[in-house]
Formats: C-alpha cells, structure tokens, sequence
C-alpha cells in the first residue's frame, strides 16, 4: 500500500496497528532510527526527541546493538509508517517535509510536524493523509 523507505532493504513499514504493536514489544534495531534519520533529513536531536529519548541513548544503542522498545519502538515504526504514507502521496520527501511544516486546519492550526512527539499525534497526522489521498480536504 505504502511505498517502503529506501535506505535499507531489510527495514520494511508495518501496517497493521496489532503487528506494529508486537514488533514494538519485541525492539526494533537502532537501524530504523538510522534509517528515518537519513531519510527524513532531520536532526539526531530532533528525531530523538520525537521519539521520547536523549541522542546519546541512540548512539548507545546503536553501539551496543540494544533494541529500542515499547515507546520508542512504537513511534519509530508509527513514524516509518507515516514517511511512506507521505512519500507516496506527495512524491518526495522534501514535499511531505514541506507539508508537515503548515499549519493545518483539521488539526486545530497546528503543523503536523509539531503533533508528532506523541503516537496520538501520528495517528492524527496520518488521519490527515488518509484524507488528502481519499481527496478530503485535511
């Protein structure tokens, strides 16, 4: 349904709200941080603060191999998820990072980028796509 993000070929986007829940529960590999970091062209403080953690923690993960779980896995995937939606929507990256910077009436004036701290407001954001793609206005 979503194009999957283009930096690695064994990161895939999870679909299915269960599944992405489980594989949550189970850790994702710092790979998947990696992956949106590059992908996205945002910060490793910004994207580490997205997801709720320092980015030292990140650099410790990365260097330990640990897995990021529960919160933070949960967001990372919400937000890989998010980026194929955009991509495949606006056709680019740089356009979706465009749009998530407008203020958006569906979402009470606010950016969509400044909703995305939370897993709420991905789900919101993503509402928001789902309705541009189906032709609404968002």
């Amino acid at each position: 349904m979503y194009a999957p993000l283009e930096v690695a070929a064994d990161l895939f986007v999870v679909q299915d709200e269960l599944a992405l829940v489980s594989k949550a529960q189970e850790g994702i590999e710092a790979l998947y941080f990696e992956n949106l970091l590059k992908h996205a062209g945002f910060r490793k403080n910004e994207l580490a603060n997205l997801v709720g953690i320092d980015s030292k923690t990140v650099d410790n993960y990365r260097k330990s191999q640990k897995k990021f779980t529960r919160d933070a896995a949960e967001k990372l995937l919400k937000l890989h998820r998010l980026f194929a939606l955009g991509d495949d929507l606006f056709g680019s990256t740089a356009e979706f990072m465009d749009w998530l910077a407008i203020p958006s009436p569906g979402l009470n004036n606010q950016s969509p980028l400044s909703l995305l701290h939370s897993v709420s407001g991905i789900t919101e954001v993503e509402k928001q796509l789902l309705r541009l793609a189906h032709g609404y206005a968002a």
